[in-house]
């Protein structure tokens, strides 16, 4: 067996690589979230560098880790996304180490494999974000854990807490993981070993060992602070709700990835298709048992690491109902290589191990080959490379204007060159409050918008907002002259009637994103200013943006 266990590691490797390679190269380039990681990243600036991480909502390691990739790679997008995918192959590597040191070789090669062909982990090995980073951190955080439970070593304490730092200094939610991490690491030795019971009675031993994660805790403090005092507006994607929690979890097990940046909003009619009910219920369904097959076994180890995964993701939910955040099952990839670990040890010990092995990975594996929308054939269709060419290749001409909206220009500019001599304005998600409603006070209109400004969004054309759009923008267009206005699909894509049903139905209203709101009445509005004076000139679409170009007439 173990002659084959290298080579059987290969095999799962060149897998990893295939599917992590596939697709890679995204024709849209860099939609938003990966656009800031590299903006970011590439301040040049040591004050600007820091400012901006401030402003984010993670912690700063991840821009440090892109930062110094960029020192030694070329960049452009394929070698920015490669910079993920390396993290997520030495993960695979870990997890072997993981499942052989709880277990044997087997499970060790059964939860590599797991790993290698997660559609949760090839999306991210394909994103310009630190997630893929954070899951290897956290399956070396994993390790720690149990080499400490199990041989007791001082480098292994040394590494947990190391590992943990690691974690809180990447991601913003790894605070709440590493204390639980700690916490229950703690409880276990008190519980189970003798040596430890009386050590961790000592103030001096804890501070020791704790000290690498307090230097990083404190360091943080200031990102911590930037972030729950944030004017965010994620909060108005989406309500919680009990969906949201399934769909996490098909997340994880599933070949099916729903809930990556918005899940929909209800669970039932979702699973009613026929597709789903096979490729993420059955996966899943297989998962829950085998992590019921490993509780029932009884091994206080694990037992231990589910109570950290349990932990973890009951106070996730807890700061969703907050409205801070999103549950969005990126934001819980601390506890994967453990979630992971739970359910290859459980398909292993289970009596029926070789079909619902089979099943799992055939679902799995299948999925990601023939689906259309498997994990490293999804575009990223907000990709800010998609906007551009759709600017660049319309009849719009140096010195005509384009308005963008949702987004200012400085997300373009990765893709504009300096002759693309375009006059640009921006309605966007940081100003809207001013434009819109004339309201200087950002935080009132993201919190108390949807209270505020319910009766105007029932006012159709809105005169005020066409005659301010008309001042700003257009009185000095000249007859022939062009004006483009790009559009983001996803977040203005209610008509005027959809709004006022809507807003008539104190329902639909309550759970319709007060973001989806705001730009949808932008965009009717907008293009409800150039009809008289104005010809359509063109209208295309690239992936979630749409442009419409117009002509004074």
């Amino acid at each position: 067996m173990r002659k084959n266990i290298p080579f059987n590691l290969f095999l799962i490797f060149i897998i990893a690589i295939l599917f992590r390679l596939w697709f890679i190269d995204k024709p849209e380039g860099l939609w938003n979230d990966e656009y800031v990681s590299w903006y970011i990243a590439t301040r040049n600036n040591f004050g600007e560098f820091i400012s901006d991480m401030l402003k984010n909502c993670h912690t700063p390691l991840y821009y440090i880790y892109i930062k110094f990739w960029l020192l030694f790679f070329p960049d452009n997008d394929y070698s920015l996304r490669i910079s993920s995918v390396i993290p997520s192959l030495l993960t695979i590597l870990v997890m072997f180490f993981v499942g052989k040191e709880i277990k044997n070789s087997k499970t060790g090669l059964l939860c590599s494999f797991l790993t290698a062909i997660s559609s949760f982990c090839i999306y991210f090995a394909q994103e310009v974000r630190l997630y893929s980073l954070l899951m290897f951190f956290s399956a070396l955080a994993l390790f720690s854990f149990i080499k400490i439970c199990k041989n007791y070593s001082k480098i292994d304490f040394i590494c947990f807490f190391i590992f943990n730092a690691l974690i809180c200094a990447i991601h913003t939610l790894g605070i709440v993981y590493a204390v639980f991490n700690i916490l229950f690491l703690f409880i276990y030795l008190y519980k189970y070993s003798e040596e430890y019971k009386n050590k961790l009675n000592n103030i001096i031993f804890l501070l020791k060992y704790l000290s690498p994660f307090i230097i990083i805790a404190i360091f943080l403090t200031p990102f911590w602070y930037s972030i729950v005092f944030s004017k965010s507006l994620s909060q108005f994607w989406s309500e919680f709700s009990i969906s949201k929690i399934l769909f996490t979890f098909i997340d994880y097990f599933s070949p099916i990835q729903s809930n990556l940046v918005n899940s929909p909003d209800t669970f039932l009619t979702y699973a009613l298709s026929c597709t789903f009910l096979v490729f993420a219920i059955i996966p899943s369904s297989i998962a829950i048992y085998a992590i019921y097959k490993t509780i029932k076994d009884k091994n206080k180890l694990l037992n231990y690491i589910l109570y950290v995964c349990i932990a973890f993701f009951t106070a996730i939910i807890l700061i969703s109902l907050t409205g801070k955040m999103i549950l969005l099952t990126k934001y819980t990839c601390e506890i994967y290589p453990a979630l992971i670990l739970l359910v290859s040890y459980g398909l292993i010990i289970s009596d029926k191990k070789h079909i619902l092995t089979v099943i799992f990975i055939g679902l799995n594996l299948s999925y990601l080959y023939f689906a259309k929308d498997s994990a490293p054939k999804r575009g990223r269709s907000e990709g800010n490379y998609a906007a551009v060419s759709l600017i660049k290749t319309s009849r719009l001409k140096a010195g005509d204007i384009v308005i963008l909206t949702y987004y200012d220009v400085d997300k373009f500019e990765r893709y504009l060159k300096k002759t693309d001599e375009y006059k640009f304005y921006s309605i966007n998600k940081f100003n809207f409050n001013n434009i819109m409603f004339d309201n200087p006070n950002y935080t009132e209109t993201i919190k108390q918008g949807k209270i505020i400004y319910k009766d105007y969004f029932t006012q159709f054309p809105n005169l005020k907002l066409i005659s301010k759009i008309w001042r700003n923008y257009f009185l000095k267009i000249k007859k022939g002259d062009r004006v483009g206005i790009l559009f983001l699909n996803t977040v203005s894509f209610l008509s005027n009637e959809n709004i006022q049903d809507i807003v008539d139905e104190e329902t639909d209203y309550n759970k319709t994103p007060f973001i989806f709101l705001a730009f949808s009445n932008l965009k009717n509005n907008l293009l409800y200013a150039m009809k008289d004076d104005f010809k359509i000139d063109t209208i295309t679409q690239s992936g979630d943006w749409t442009l419409f170009v117009f002509e004074k007439i």
